[in-house]
């Protein structure tokens, strides 16, 4: 059980593992800086063709690099809720292409961003200060409404399918852990009757009654020992039979005859009952209604044999 629960929790690492590779890349080979993005797709814009930048969340910006004025085959699209940060403002003003969202949030620029850029276009000097989206399409300055400039044909399906994977071996790991357990607990409750049961056989009726009732009440504080180990009955009337000692006759204990457990009484005062494992003859009680024997020395047995 303790190998295939590891090998379960080895498992549910290994899909962490995995899944964290695509977490750690979605800031993708361009780095996260505004300079190392810049050099990496510029790449892409030396070609000629169009490349679309997708502002999904604010882009910072950072001075102290040269930055590229040449970027009219670069496409700039700020979703509706994004807010641009810095550097996606300044990104979408060197883009030939902008198109924005009119709720959108266009942040307007610092001083020492202005410095960065240099030269300001027409859009630069919208944006002193933030603007939404409707704002900057308003002022006629190359802004398009990406609502209204975007398309779709037909239903596009989703290819992220290591998320699809990540959910459905979460699933898988949740029921494996779910079945591991419920199979513990199905397995030790046999267990633990089966051992209720054999050891309820093997002391009898009587002691587990007294056992249970031990376990739902506060253990008292053991009696002081009687000033003798037996107590008087009478004289001895009676066949008798011999048993063997269960547990200490000080003065009421339990013999073992014929494989079964009976309450037994020691009945002679004067003198030291036999310890466990010893005989002692038994006979009935004087009362008809008790089931309590009464226990004397093994000589004690020839004794009533020669009364009788």
């Amino acid at each position: 059980m303790r190998r295939t629960l590891f090998a379960v929790l080895l498992f549910g690492l290994l899909i962490a593992w995995i899944t964290a590779g695509p977490a750690a890349a979605d800031n993708g080979p361009c780095g996260k800086d505004f300079p190392a993005r810049l050099d990496c797709w510029q790449g892409a814009l030396d070609d000629g063709a169009l490349v679309t930048v997708t502002l999904n969340e604010p882009l910072d910006f950072e001075a102290g690099h040269q930055i590229p004025r040449d970027l009219k085959n670069l496409q700039v699209r700020v979703p509706a809720g994004v807010h641009t940060g810095q550097g996606g403002t300044a990104l979408l003003i060197l883009a030939g292409h902008r198109l924005v969202a009119r709720d959108a949030r266009i942040d307007g620029l610092s001083q020492g961003t202005l410095d960065a850029l240099g030269d300001c276009n027409a859009v630069c000097g919208q944006l002193r200060k933030s603007l939404t989206g409707a704002q900057l399409i308003g002022k006629d300055v190359g802004v398009a409404d990406l609502d209204t400039h975007t398309f779709t044909v037909g239903e596009h399906k989703s290819s992220d399918y290591l998320l699809l994977l990540l959910i459905a071996l979460t699933a898988v790991l949740f029921l494996l852990l779910l079945g591991l357990l419920l199979a513990v607990r199905r397995s030790r409750a046999p267990a633990l009757a089966a051992a209720g049961a054999a050891g309820a056989a093997e002391v009898g009726p009587e002691v587990r009654s007294e056992e249970t009732t031990a376990r739902l009440r506060p253990v008292p504080p053991a009696p002081a020992p009687p000033p003798s180990p037996g107590r008087r009955v009478g004289p001895r009337t009676g066949p008798s039979r011999t048993a063997l000692v269960r547990t200490a006759l000080r003065p009421q204990g339990y013999v073992e005859l014929d494989q079964v457990l009976y309450r037994a009484v020691w009945a002679e005062p004067d003198r030291t009952p036999p310890d466990p494992g010893g005989q002692v003859e038994v006979t009935d009680a004087h009362e008809p209604d008790s089931d309590v024997l009464y226990a004397y020395p093994p000589a004690a047995r020839h004794h009533a044999r020669g009364g009788s």
